[in-house]
């Protein structure tokens, strides 16, 4: 029994962190859009947690398998998903324990700069621009999660610090990445489903400056918003065809990308509107559209997920 549990953790895909992420991530984007008395937000939470738990029994169990992943430039690159993944939580828990949700964001943060220091290193050890995916934003630029969940004002400044040095990041590596993706052939199939990664940095980059800046700057905001348009626009186009391609885990990367897009169109509606003018109601509206969009998209792939390792009967 316990052999055959063994064998089940480790066969856990590690993109399942973007799924959780993505569904935890819905969960506190639902609830600020209809305030359903934290129904929505702690069930998803729930969904995501054990997901989460799941996954952190894979690592537990199988170290070394974590060691190997970290290495491979598709897998390395997302792994960071499931730190991630905490700081979303810590959201929901810190309903219940203040000091509960500081302790997890903190660990999640510390997590998270030690796989993206493991990734680097990999990366730089074997310099090839071919194997470059649009998941590696996620290690430099998923970092700005931490200020989107900062548990306390006096976590204020390091969150600043860290939407700070993850939006630098974005605008070093995007250049690069545009390069590589217009004149670099995809070496790996498996990789495809990760051009929907591209929607996620510029909306990221704006949710979290406008949720750790009170007094925000209206130049950054037309510079992010109109940028986080056009890539989710693109990533929408782009599901015309990834969506034909075989199931994998990597379906994972169609969830947060679309959720956090439209938590930023939100945050502008929300934080911003004296600075958007007559575009209010239009952004309003297009954030309601993206985040329907993103709740079937959510659910898509949840069931995809449920279908293909749900345990069946006779098998296994």
């Amino acid at each position: 029994m316990f052999h055959l549990f063994h064998t089940k953790m480790r066969s856990l895909p590690t993109p399942m962190a973007g799924l959780a992420l993505g569904i935890a991530s819905l969960g506190l984007c639902l609830e600020q859009r209809l305030e359903a008395n934290l129904w929505i937000q702690l069930g998803c939470a729930a969904v995501a947690g054990a997901l989460w738990l799941m996954l952190s029994l894979k690592f537990l169990m199988h170290p070394a398998l974590v060691r190997s992943e970290i290495a491979c430039p598709l897998v390395g690159s997302v792994l960071p998903t499931y730190a991630m993944a905490a700081m979303i939580l810590s959201k929901s828990l810190g309903l219940f324990s203040a000091a509960s949700a500081t302790a997890l964001w903190l660990g999640a943060v510390s997590l998270h700069l030690l796989l993206m220091a493991m990734f680097l290193y990999h990366r730089l050890t074997e310099r090839r621009l071919g194997l470059m995916l649009p998941s590696w934003f996620v290690p430099p630029v998923g970092i700005i999660v931490a200020a989107l969940t900062c548990p306390s004002d006096s976590l204020l400044p390091l969150a600043r610090g860290l939407m700070w040095f993850g939006m630098l990041n974005y605008a070093l590596l995007l250049p690069l990445m545009l390069y590589r993706l217009l004149f670099r052939r995809w070496q790996d199939p498996r990789g495809y489903p990760t051009f929907a990664i591209m929607a996620a940095p510029a909306s990221l980059s704006l949710a979290g400056y406008l949720a750790v800046i009170h007094r925000p700057d209206a130049t950054i905001i037309e510079l992010l918003l109109p940028l986080a348009m056009v890539m989710t626009t693109l990533v929408y186009l782009a599901m015309l065809r990834l969506l034909r391609l075989p199931f994998s885990p990597g379906y994972a990367a169609f969830t947060f990308p679309l959720v956090i897009s439209a938590t930023a169109l939100y945050q502008v509606v929300h934080k911003a509107a004296d600075l958007t003018g007559n575009a209010w109601e239009m952004l309003n509206s297009l954030a309601d559209l993206e985040l329907i969009l993103a709740t079937l998209m959510v659910g898509y792939v949840a069931i995809r997920y449920l279908h293909h390792y749900l345990p069946r009967p006779g098998l296994g």
